[in-house]
């Protein structure tokens, strides 16, 4: 017959074993890996935003390489107005790492860049020089620079995604245009995400009920009310 130590630690070995079936072989936390480029980087904290997205929400893509293009659309004080995206076909992933991107501080540099380009005689303007990559103007509808950012890799598991981001900058006249493919879901749906709505379950599982309202938005041009589930639920 054992001994009541001998038992002890063969319950402890066979919770242990327990446990480490349990856990997901490969699971690993996303990572930021950095390389050499000439070109202004995302700043750290808002990489640090978005590693927290892949890492919650990247090991969902599945094995793969994906690139995140995003155009981060500022204003002449350096305020972030708008972010547009593609390239990663998992909604809530994407829908995070534009948030991340709306926060982001634009860096000086950046803004020397813009005040450089728009000192230049508009002559010089109507196209982009040999020694400015990353930077066009647009002075037939205002003055506009976009500068392209160094990528940011992030690897969680067999998962690489790339976030390949570009800055544009605006000029005052261009603030008054209103552009005709402005989205009038993309405000509502930070607004939900930012809420505590966020937490509740949509229809698609773990998915909230924000990607819900915001499929119905799409749908109608029009954030909703309410939408219906189980039971009505409040999309405001």
């Amino acid at each position: 017959m054992a001994s009541p130590c001998a038992r002890t630690l063969l319950t402890l070995g066979l919770l242990g074993c327990a446990t480490l079936a349990l856990v997901p072989l490969g699971c690993s936390a996303a990572t930021i890996h950095d390389r050499a480029d000439d070109r202004p980087r995302v700043p750290a904290a808002t990489a640090e935003r978005v590693r927290a997205c892949v890492d919650e929400l990247g090991g969902e893509l599945g094995t793969g390489y994906y690139t995140f293009d995003a155009t981060v659309k500022v204003d002449e004080e350096g305020r972030v107005v708008d972010v547009k995206s593609k390239g990663v076909p998992h909604p809530e992933l994407a829908i995070c790492m534009r948030i991340a991107l709306r926060s982001m501080t634009v860096p000086d540099e950046l803004l020397r860049v813009r005040a450089l380009r728009v000192a230049e005689p508009a002559a010089k303007t109507n196209g982009q020089g040999p020694d400015e990559p990353g930077l066009v103007g647009h002075p037939a509808v205002a003055v506009v620079v976009v500068v392209a950012l160094a990528d940011v890799i992030i690897e969680v598991g067999t998962t690489v995604l790339v976030l390949a981001a570009a800055v544009e900058m605006t000029g005052e006249i261009a603030k008054t245009v209103r552009k005709e493919d402005d989205d009038p879901c993309q405000e509502p749906l930070n607004d939900c995400l930012d809420s505590a709505r966020q937490s509740k379950p949509g229809s698609v599982w773990r998915h909230s009920i924000c990607l819900a309202c915001h499929a119905k938005c799409k749908g109608n041009g029009k954030w909703p009310d309410k939408i219906m589930m189980s039971k009505w639920e409040r999309c405001k």
